[in-house]
């Protein structure tokens, strides 16, 4: 299974597919209503994410304090003595505990398997909450970074801290210095709108792993846009889905934990995310909007259904290679199914915007995701072989794509064949 969830998406009118019309009529009027598409497109309150989010954070939990992979002995000595009174904070406030795991800076490098970069964060983000017992606790492994999207602090230590203990609201760093935990007065991250934070750091060791041909990592950068550009630019995306599709954006609200930049490549949009590291996504920045809201909805859907698939497999034949309707190389069906997965909610935002008459809406990117999504569900109805719990899934993509379809595929095929 792909461990990253990759896309480049072209400028809306700078990169339209070859032999797609120049000008589509794609919906009868007034539209049609479309079928439920679980886990696809919100159908509460069957497909919450709620309880699935706690239950894969459940899962990391188990993982931290029963931890499965070799450590050196000075990293074992340190986990063993921070182990079971973390076991006790967790048994005390599972709720606040989960949350602190949560927090991309902790979740990201611990699901990754770098228990000994996200323990001082954790224990950091435990600070914060004040839920450490009251001697505190003593990391004796060394400390090279700090980061806290809720203190926008992003602290670097050279050489490595060895030995710092962690207490309620304040952390011993070299003696006499202590951090107050504090928001710092020049910020790291910033909070957006709608939840979760723009990330001016990043501590997921995976941000490197590059699926995509057409690029090489997701290195965090700014670009040449300053801050107020990018949060401005993200925001306007994410109100527009709260206009167009507010169950989405409730969605997004509960498991948008972090966006990283990536750049400014101009008309072309790059995205990313990454199986282990639930809702955290890597993102450009584009001057159209249009394009940013459907970069965000794209790898927010991956991030849903990664995190499904922490607990099911959805298909059983995920590994078979076969032609993807969004990448110019061979695609695991795995990769195939996240790309219509992501395409279908971006396809009724562009609907719901043509319908209500919106004067950004864009029919011919539409129909271009029209047949994006066409093309791609034709490979699933060919080859996928649904799991008992993927079956519903994947049934609900097909109703949802094949309803669309009927109102433009005939369009579409008409000149550019079906």
């Amino acid at each position: 299974m792909d461990r990253l969830a990759d896309v480049v998406h072209r400028g809306l009118r700078g990169g339209v597919a070859p032999g797609l019309p120049t000008h589509v009529s794609p919906l009868v009027s007034p539209p049609s209503p479309l079928p439920d598409a679980p886990f696809t497109w919100p159908c509460p309150p069957a497909d919450k994410l709620g309880p699935w989010r706690s239950r894969q954070l459940k899962q990391l939990a188990r993982k931290l304090l029963d931890w499965p992979h070799p450590l050196p002995p000075w990293g074992y000595s340190a986990w063993l003595n921070v182990r079971d009174a973390l076991g006790e904070i967790l048994r005390r406030d599972p709720a606040a505990f989960l949350g602190a795991l949560a927090v991309p800076t902790v979740g990201a490098p611990l699901a990754a398997g770098d228990l000994l970069s996200a323990l001082p964060h954790l224990l950091l983000d435990l600070a914060r909450r004040r839920l450490l017992p009251e001697e505190g606790l003593f990391w004796s492994a060394p400390v090279s970074r700090l980061t806290s999207p809720f203190l926008a602090a992003d602290r670097h230590f050279s050489p490595p801290l060895v030995g710092v203990l962690f207490e309620s609201g304040v952390v011993s760093l070299r003696p006499p210095e202590e951090w107050h935990l504090a928001p710092e007065p020049t910020p790291t991250c910033w909070p957006l709108q709608h939840g979760g934070w723009l990330l001016g750091a990043d501590t997921n060791p995976l941000a490197s792993i590059e699926a995509h041909p057409d690029k090489a990592g997701n290195t965090l950068s700014f670009g040449d846009a300053p801050v107020e550009a990018w949060l401005a630019s993200i925001n306007t995306a994410r109100a527009r889905i709260e206009r167009y599709a507010p169950e989405l954006a409730a969605e997004h609200a509960t498991l948008l934990a972090g966006i990283v930049p990536v750049g400014t490549p101009g008309e072309v949009s790059f995205s990313a995310s990454y199986q282990e590291a639930i809702g955290l996504v890597y993102l450009s920045l584009n001057t159209n909007s249009l394009t940013m809201t459907e970069a965000l909805v794209h790898e927010v859907q991956h991030s849903k259904v990664n995190l499904l698939a922490w607990s099911n497999a959805v298909i059983e034949n995920s590994e078979e290679l076969y032609p993807s309707p969004v990448r110019p190389d061979p695609r695991p069906l795995w990769g195939v199914l996240l790309a219509v997965h992501a395409f279908l909610p971006v396809a009724r935002i562009h609907r719901a915007m043509i319908a209500a008459n919106d004067p950004e809406a864009d029919p011919r990117r539409y129909a271009e995701v029209c047949r994006v999504n066409h093309d791609g569900m034709t490979v699933l109805r060919r080859h996928a072989r649904p799991t008992a719990f993927g079956a519903a899934i994947v049934e609900g993509m097909n109703q949802l794509e094949a309803a669309i379809w009927v109102e433009v595929g005939a369009r579409i095929g008409a000149e550019v064949g079906a």
